[in-house]
């Protein structure tokens, strides 16, 4: 990948069309762009690691295998879970099992290493550390329970005179009883004949009544381009019901089906409305060990209930790999089929690069 701010060959100007089209991403940014948020506590929690280091922090969030504490000395640092024999602090948490349940209460260091203690208005809980899944401090405000991605490719190659840019921003909130997420992507792609451009934004809405682990609802939400497709635009809304059949410190897989409306145009012109259902999985997965990665695979099917015989689908895959603190390089790929598309194509994919930067 060769970044730089500006390049142009005989016919191509790709800064030109990079800017007639940042509308979408200028917008996702402007989302998710970070504000001051107050410490929940001092930094008092004392983690012991099985090799018998000791580091006292403030702890801000365990999830996805990774404990994130705040110190004086090294600013914030990442610990792998399976890493941690003790924690000891004074303060209150949320903590998520596998199985969907969750405790509110004092966290404490267990009988033996690797137990955890529980201690809420129902008593003690002892719990291997790797039953947990997730844990929040209770005391943090609002704007700690967002998580925010964010990344940026530019590729050029001269000879072919083909400029490509690529933005990615993902951002998620969870709290008790939901889980709600935004994802965006934009690929712009510039060549001596044409401009084309891809551009999707998704938000979900999940939520369940006890636990994670229980079938949830979905409340779903899609906007949708495609030049190499010939949509214009295509909006749908649905709702249906899921599950977590996997969802551990290590991996989580999910599923779910439902039904949504469709409006959408055409490169030709003409504006319809449809009825869908669809089917949707989503498996991910983090390895701590050089190199550390982050890889998740969706993918997605939606037959047309209204309109006979037409069938679409949609994949996206996302492999990450930290280069340093909150610094990440990307390889995005998606692909798209209708098979009553607007345009000589039927299938349309594309694949990336890109650095990222999580808060």
């Amino acid at each position: 990948m060769v970044v730089m701010p500006y390049c142009r060959a005989e016919g191509v100007d790709p800064l030109n069309a990079v800017i007639r089209k940042w509308w979408l991403p200028l917008t996702l940014l402007l989302m998710v762009l970070p504000c001051q948020v107050s410490h929940a506590h001092q930094k008092t929690d004392r983690i012991t690691l099985y090799n018998g280091d000791r580091i006292t922090g403030e702890i801000k969030s365990m999830s996805e295998g990774q404990l994130v504490l705040d110190t004086d000395a090294m600013d914030s640092i990442e610990i792998e879970w399976q890493e941690i024999s003790r924690i000891e602090s004074k303060y209150n948490y949320q903590v998520r099992l596998s199985n969907g349940q969750r405790y509110y209460g004092e966290i404490g260091s267990g009988e033996r290493p690797g137990d955890i203690t529980i201690r809420d208005s129902d008593g003690a809980h002892s719990v291997d550390y790797l039953q947990i899944v997730e844990l929040q401090p209770v005391e943090d405000d609002l704007w700690d329970r967002f998580d925010a991605y964010l990344s940026a490719g530019y590729d050029y190659t001269k000879a072919s005179s083909v400029a490509q840019v690529t933005f990615n921003t993902n951002l998620s909130y969870e709290d008790q009883h939901t889980r709600n997420t935004l994802d965006a992507r934009t690929t712009i792609t510039n060549t001596k004949d044409n401009d084309s451009q891809s551009s999707q934004v998704q938000l979900t809405r999940q939520v369940w009544a006890a636990d994670r682990a229980e079938y949830f609802r979905g409340l779903y939400g899609n906007y949708e381009s495609n030049d190499e497709l010939g949509v214009d635009y295509r909006v749908s809304a649905g709702a249906g019901i899921g599950r977590y059949f996997v969802d551990t410190y290590r991996s989580r897989l999910l599923g779910g089906g439902g039904l949504q409306v469709l409006t959408e145009r055409g490169a030709e012109g003409g504006k319809q409305e449809s009825v869908e259902a669809f089917l949707a999985g989503e498996y991910a997965f983090w390895r701590f060990h050089d190199p550390e990665m982050d890889i998740s695979l969706g993918a997605s099917l939606y037959p047309s209930i209204t309109e006979s015989g037409r069938l679409r689908g949609s994949t996206d895959l996302r492999i990450r790999w930290e280069i340093v603190n909150d610094l990440y390089w990307d390889l995005t790929a998606y692909g798209s089929y209708d098979n009553q598309a607007d345009s000589d194509n039927d299938t349309d994919y594309g694949i990336s690069t890109s650095l990222g930067w999580s808060y």
